[in-house]
C-alpha cells in the first residue's frame, strides 16, 4: 500500500465535525504523494537501458572508451605507452675526422658503416615519441694507422724488432661487421612535416683486422650517439645528422686506444 493512499484514508473526514480541516487537507495529501515519489525505486526498464547504453559505445584499439567518434584519455601510466608500427630505415653514414678515443690523437684513416635500423615504439611524452632501437651492420669499412709516436722504435721497445707487431701499426684496410640490441631513439616534430631526431645504438663489431692499431683487439663494443633531421615524405622519411661513432674494446685487450669517428649519416625510412 502506498503512502498516497494511507494519508488519503486517514485525512478523509467522515463526521461533519472535521470541516475546519477541509483546507489543510489538500496540502498533506500533496505532500505525502511527492515523498511517495521520491521513495520509489527506478523502473528496472531504465536501469537495463542504463547499462545498454554503456556497454555499446566504440572503444578504440588502445581500449579507452570513445563517445561521439572522439577518445576519451587515458588514465594513469597507460597514457604514456606508445603502440604503433615499427619504423624501418637503412642508415649510410661517413666520417670526416677520426681521433684516439684515449687521448685524443689524430688518426690518419676513415669509417664507413651501413646498417639497418628498427624502431619499435615504447612510450611517449606530449608530442615526444620514444622507441627502442635496434640495428644491424653487415658492413662496416675501416682505415687506420697509428701516431708516428705510438710505432714501436728501434733499440728503445722490444716490439720494433717484431714484423708482425710493426704490421699492427701501419695503415690498414679491413672490414667488419656489428649489431647493435641495446639503442634508443626520441622523436619531436618541429613543424608539419620536420622531426627532430635523438639516437643512441649500442652493441659491438667484428673486424678482419686489429682496430685501430698496435695491442688493440679486432672484437670492439660501438656506442654511436646520433642527432638529426628528419623530413617526411609521401612513402616515408628522409633524415641527414650527425653521429658520434665511438669504438673500443673496453680494455680487455693489450691496449685499448679506441676510436672516435666524427661523422655525417644519412637515413631512409618507412
Amino acid at each position: 500500500m502506498s503512502l498516497s493512499v494511507v494519508a488519503t484514508r486517514f485525512t478523509t473526514c467522515m463526521p461533519a465535525s472535521c470541516a475546519p480541516l477541509a483546507a489543510s487537507r489538500a496540502r498533506l495529501i500533496a505532500l505525502t504523494s511527492a515523498l511517495a515519489l521520491l521513495l520509489t525505486p527506478a523502473l528496472p526498464i531504465d536501469r537495463a537501458a542504463s547499462r545498454l547504453a554503456a556497454q555499446t559505445l566504440p572503444t578504440g584499439p588502445d581500449g579507452a572508451t570513445r563517445s561521439g567518434g572522439t577518445p576519451t584519455a587515458r588514465s594513469g601510466w597507460r597514457r604514456f605507452v606508445e603502440r604503433g608500427p615499427t619504423r624501418w630505415g637503412v642508415a649510410l653514414a661517413r666520417d670526416v675526422a677520426t681521433y684516439t678515443a684515449s687521448h685524443n690523437e689524430p688518426i690518419d684513416g676513415a669509417l664507413t658503416t651501413l646498417g639497418v635500423q628498427a624502431a619499435i615504439p615504447l612510450f611517449r611524452f606530449g608530442p615526444t615519441r620514444a622507441a627502442w632501437l635496434f640495428e644491424l651492420q653487415p658492413l662496416v669499412l675501416v682505415t687506420s694507422d697509428a701516431p708516428a709516436h705510438r710505432v714501436p722504435k728501434e733499440g728503445i721497445d722490444p716490439d720494433a724488432n717484431d714484423p708482425a707487431v710493426l704490421a699492427r701499426y701501419t695503415r690498414r684496410n679491413g672490414y667488419g661487421a656489428g649489431l647493435g640490441v641495446l639503442g634508443a631513439e626520441a622523436r619531436t616534430p618541429l613543424g608539419a612535416r620536420t622531426t627532430l631526431v635523438v639516437n643512441v645504438t649500442s652493441g659491438g663489431a667484428w673486424f678482419s683486422q686489429v682496430v685501430p692499431y698496435g695491442k688493440a683487439t679486432r672484437a670492439n663494443f660501438t656506442v654511436a650517439p646520433g642527432l638529426l633531421l628528419e623530413r617526411r615524405l609521401a612513402t616515408g622519411g628522409v633524415a641527414f645528422g650527425y653521429v658520434l661513432h665511438h669504438l673500443s674494446n673496453a680494455s680487455f685487450g693489450g691496449a685499448n686506444p679506441g676510436m672516435n669517428s666524427h661523422m655525417f649519416q644519412l637515413r631512409l625510412s618507412r
